[in-house]
């Protein structure tokens, strides 16, 4: 089991850093599109198609068809939040001989988890009342998109500077802090359908007594049980799939498909069963 679940970490950070290197600005241009939209709105125009708004469209396709996968495999800032845990998690381990992974109790997270809900309609209701501008400077992950472009943010962005810092430093007590608590574009993706062949599922009858194991180690606390009101708080890092001890959480699969391959694997070992038996 944990040659899997290194498996998926190495293979996943792989593909974090290539897109880190690559495409950090993907988040911001996508929540670009967003405000696109209704600044438009807001001033009485139409609302026009631009290269915001591609990426906007491609991303929201992606997660309605495919989940979350953009925010656990692609976007630059939960790459960052990633680093930022691991990094403490390392030094807890190895200078203070902390067992387990840290973070906080269930209800907490539940409870910072409606933030970002909050923080994308304030957002919102000040590109309607014109007080957005107002915000200038403020923006975190503006701060951010300047140092992955090699660019110093200058005095006015001291704000956001300030709630960076902030940020990392929360990353750190938290997997994926800011992607669950804080990220307007987290709220958009998490508020989106998203097919039943891209959700997580499990055979709860495999499961062992008192387990639990994928809900321990998922950044979300989530159930794996497919299509829940909090489903779309998944990020699609596979943490889950790749702890369960016994394969049984699949992506795309019903539980009844689930039943059927553990039927099937079983047959063998009761045909074994009964041939040594007669012998």
């Amino acid at each position: 089991m944990k040659k899997r679940q290194r498996k998926v970490r190495l293979i996943r950070a792989a593909i974090q850093l290539v897109f880190f290197i690559v495409a950090p600005a993907l988040f911001s241009t996508a929540f670009a599109g967003v405000k696109s939209i209704f600044q438009a709105i807001a001033a009485g125009q139409p609302v026009t198609w631009n290269s915001f708004l591609d990426v906007t469209g491609a991303l929201l396709l992606i997660t309605v068809l495919f989940g979350r996968h953009f925010c656990g495999y692609a976007c630059a800032f939960g790459s960052l939040g990633d680093a930022m845990y691991e990094l403490t998690l390392f030094i807890r381990q190895k200078v203070f001989h902390k067992k387990g992974r840290h973070g906080y109790p269930e209800k907490v997270v539940r409870c910072l988890q409606k933030v970002k809900y909050i923080l994308l309609a304030f957002i919102l209701l000040s590109i309607f009342t014109g007080w957005y501008a107002n915000l200038q400077g403020m923006s975190p992950w503006d701060v951010f998109s300047m140092l992955t472009a090699r660019k110093l943010p200058n005095a006015s962005y001291k704000i956001g500077i300030i709630l960076l810092v902030l940020i990392l430093i929360g990353m750190c007590t938290q997997e994926r802090f800011f992607c669950q608590f804080l990220c307007p574009m987290g709220a958009v993706f998490a508020l989106m359908p998203i097919l039943p062949s891209a959700l997580f599922k499990r055979d709860r009858s495999k499961c062992p007594a008192k387990c639990g194991l994928c809900k321990k180690r998922c950044p979300a606390h989530l159930d794996i049980d497919g299509d829940t009101p909090l489903s779309g708080e998944c990020i699609c890092c596979h943490a889950c799939e790749a702890t369960c001890p016994r394969k049984n959480i699949q992506i795309g699969q019903e539980v009844e498909e689930l039943k059927e391959e553990a039927a099937v694997s079983k047959t063998p070992v009761k045909r074994e069963k009964s041939a040594a038996v007669s012998k």
